[in-house]
């Protein structure tokens, strides 16, 4: 019995140091903007081993319904009034209707980039609502942009008491070509900060995104099983603005 609680002790202690080695192979978020104030936005920044730019993450709450902020999201062709150096968005034609071809504006000396995106909503356990969108092959190149090899980028709402909603924003993208460490930088810092300004300014300006059943969101938008969110996040009893 002696030596089996040796071996029992001996493994425990491995997976404790494998587990505290992955760990600490995992940079951990710098803090690059933060904020006390409710409706302020936060963000950090992570080194990503072989990328020039860092993945990025950014948090705030809005005062408007999770609804709300599902319906600006599913507004694809307005995607480039908030979402950072986004030029145009749009669905194609015999692609399937949760892809969505995006176009964005580089910063010299950086070329313009492109990407097709598949996105995905779904509810997690807890409650929130993730709108996961990532890229897929499936759209010719073009000679006048860079494809985007790679990239994920997560919207998780959580709906909260007063009808506002957090909303934590986070992105890995592999922006393909030759990218200055000063720009990738830039990049990095600034696109959680102005993604969630835009979208704050967006709800704030338009009143069609205030809307009272998930039947009004786009088809794609239920597959599976549509969200569930409380009386006060679908709307009722707001007057319209």
């Amino acid at each position: 019995m002696a030596w089996m609680n040796s071996m029992r002790l001996a493994l425990c202690g491995l997976l404790w140091s494998v587990s505290s080695l992955t760990q600490a192979a995992t940079p951990t978020w710098e803090p690059v903007r933060q904020s006390d104030e409710r409706g302020g936005i936060q963000t950090w920044v992570r080194t990503v081993e072989g990328q020039s730019i860092k993945a990025f993450r950014g948090v705030t709450e809005v005062p408007h319904t999770a609804l709300a902020v599902l319906a600006l999201m599913a507004d694809i062709p307005q995607l480039h009034t908030w979402v950072y150096q986004c030029r145009s968005a749009r669905q194609v034609k015999n692609l399937p209707p949760e892809q969505t071809y995006a176009r964005f504006r580089g910063i010299w000396p950086a070329s313009d980039r492109d990407v097709l995106l598949v996105t995905q909503v779904s509810q997690q356990p807890d409650g929130s609502i993730l709108v996961d969108s990532r890229n897929v092959d499936g759209y010719p190149l073009s000679d006048d942009d860079v494809r985007i090899p790679s990239l994920r980028n997560t919207f998780r709402l959580v709906p909260l008491k007063g009808r506002w909603t957090r909303v934590e924003f986070e992105t890995q993208v592999d922006v393909g070509g030759l990218v200055p460490s000063w720009l990738a930088n830039l990049v990095a810092t600034d696109a959680p900060l102005h993604t969630l300004q835009g979208m704050r300014k967006r709800l704030d300006e338009h009143n069609k995104y205030q809307i009272k059943s998930i039947d009004e969101l786009p088809t794609y938008y239920l597959k599976g099983k549509p969200p569930v969110l409380s009386a006060e996040h679908l709307g009722v009893g707001i007057d319209p603005r």
